[in-house]
């Protein structure tokens, strides 16, 4: 089962945000892994944080009500809390907006050592949403499949608020031409313009 999440960081905290996501608590991280959460990345782009991560167990209420229940993930997020601001559009009980997910292309094979993961985003400014989203879950399967971009695995493209926001694992040697390659697939008729997102935390 694959996750994505939405939630806003105040500008001010930038920095310390991101250093203390690369100095991540020990037991926070052994916490995500007892609770069988895998390949967990978060991205920072303009004052937007996307969290990406996939959930391997078969009780997931039970898995995140013992990461609630930990305490160092507690005082974690005591420290972290603060500097993060919901979105509005969140449902009830949520910290962090769940998002739709609209495009997935699946795993082929297992990641190799060279694995790059990466995402994108973009918004649908000016656009009725509703009809690019259609046409985006129609065009996207063919675009992906008749791209050859066979270096690309586990793509998922999320919306939330008129915004997308995909994440994706490249496993070629030439990111940067097969990166310009998908971007300018995914614009679909120059539409959407995507932008790279900064890795600020992952755990395997």
């Amino acid at each position: 089962m694959r996750y994505g999440s939405l939630i806003k960081l105040k500008k001010e905290y930038e920095e310390r945000y991101i250093i203390l996501h690369r100095h991540t608590f020990p037991g926070v991280l052994d916490r995500i892994r007892k609770s069988n959460i895998r390949n967990y990345s978060i991205y920072l782009h303009s004052d937007f944080l996307f969290s990406y991560y996939e959930y391997a167990g078969n009780d997931f209420d039970r898995d995140m009500a013992k990461i609630g229940e930990d305490l160092e993930t507690q005082d974690w997020w005591k420290l972290i809390g603060p500097m993060q601001e919901p979105l509005e559009s969140r449902k009830e009980g949520e910290w962090w907006a769940s998002m739709d997910e609209i495009f997935h292309w699946p795993e082929i094979g297992a990641p190799s050592e060279n694995t790059k993961r990466m995402a994108l985003t973009t918004e649908l400014l000016g656009h009725d949403r509703d009809r690019m989203i259609a046409s985006l879950k129609i065009a996207y399967p063919i675009l992906v499949e008749t791209s050859r971009l066979t270096s690309i695995r586990n793509f998922s493209v999320y919306h939330k608020d008129g915004h997308l926001y995909s994440y994706l694992e490249y496993s070629g040697e030439s990111s940067e031409t097969d990166m310009e390659n998908l971007r300018a697939s995914l614009k679909v008729e120059d539409e959407l313009d995507w932008l790279p997102m900064e890795e600020v935390f992952h755990t395997d």
